[in-house]
């Protein structure tokens, strides 16, 4: 089975904090990526309908 390896500066190890705290960062920029994606997903679907009404209909 992989050990989990976490990427540090210091040679101390990593506390139970640390990684909760770290993943609450991950989780929140994982968030914002999603919610980046869908938004320009659903901007890109608007403009290609308006696109087509102006140019086709």
């Amino acid at each position: 089975m992989a050990v989990q390896q976490v990427a540090s500066y210091s040679d101390k190890p990593i506390d139970e904090k640390q990684k909760e705290k770290e993943f609450k960062e991950h989780t929140q920029t994982y968030a914002a990526f999603i919610s980046g994606t869908k938004w320009t997903v659903i901007s890109t679907a608007i403009l290609l309908v308006i696109l087509y009404l102006i140019f086709v209909y």
